[in-house]
């Protein structure tokens, strides 16, 4: 599923070397799979907006889609499926841009 990341930052020297850690502590925790960056600059402020894959919730979906794939394979009931035990899966959180 495609993401947004918007950062913002006055144009002072000091404001953009903590808006260039707070990107890369964000690019090295979440390592997001960018698919494109956009820069803009507004009344001295540098706005970076990251279009990205969240590799995370990608990979959580491959895993729950490969374990029902085997589920339905072994020929389960709709009573194992839909046990209370179940992990139900969530829908993924959206970043809105303001």
């Amino acid at each position: 599923m495609l993401r947004v990341k918007i950062f913002a930052s006055s144009t002072q020297v000091n404001e953009v070397s903590v808006l260039e850690e707070e990107i890369d502590h964000w690019l090295e925790n979440e390592r997001p799979a960018i698919r494109q960056m956009i820069q803009s600059s507004s009344a001295g402020q540098v706005v970076l907006t990251f279009l990205y894959d969240d590799t995370t919730r990608v990979s959580q979906a491959r895993n729950a889609s490969a374990t029902m794939y085997e589920t339905f394979n072994q020929g389960s009931t709709d009573a194992e499926v839909d046990s209370p035990d179940a992990e139900l899966e969530m829908l993924p959180e959206a970043e809105l841009p303001y």
